[in-house]
């Protein structure tokens, strides 16, 4: 049997009741597995408190089953503007890192879809260019 050094509890000495911790010496967690999750859920949840109440937030994970950029299955994470601190969906980790990358900046995003579709001489770039013309491409980029 192993006391739980959080709950107190005495519980069977196992990674049933225990999760694994590579740096004990017996290879169990101090922490009960109740314990440990429910401390994970709520710094989880602090991080979203000011943004968004605990029904909506279990809600959007209950019901979100893929990644709304890419349709991925992944492990989906909350998305949230960093400027208005509004929650915009959940996202998988490599659509949401992507996100942060271009700094949520919806220009810097669309000048990395045209210089992709430039990379393939794609008819869609070259419209583009047509429309709003290379003197726009140069000045945007020039400004970031």
């Amino acid at each position: 049997m192993l006391t739980c050094t959080r709950c107190e509890i005495e519980k069977p000495e196992t990674s049933e009741f225990f999760p694994l911790h590579n740096k004990k010496q017996n290879g169990l967690d101090s922490w009960c597995r109740e314990c440990r999750s429910t401390y994970r859920s709520g710094i989880r949840r602090g991080h979203y408190r000011s943004m968004i109440d605990d029904k909506t937030l279990s809600f959007l994970i209950e019901t979100t089953k893929e990644c709304t950029i890419c349709g991925s299955n992944d492990v989906l994470v909350v998305d949230h503007d960093h400027k208005t601190h509004k929650i915009r969906g959940m996202l998988c980790n490599r659509c949401n890192q992507g996100l942060g990358q271009f700094k949520d900046d919806p220009l810097l995003l669309e000048m990395a879809r045209i210089y992709l579709l430039a990379s393939e001489d794609d008819d869609e770039s070259e419209e583009y260019i047509k429309i709003y013309g290379s003197d726009f491409v140069c000045e945007e980029l020039s400004d970031v």
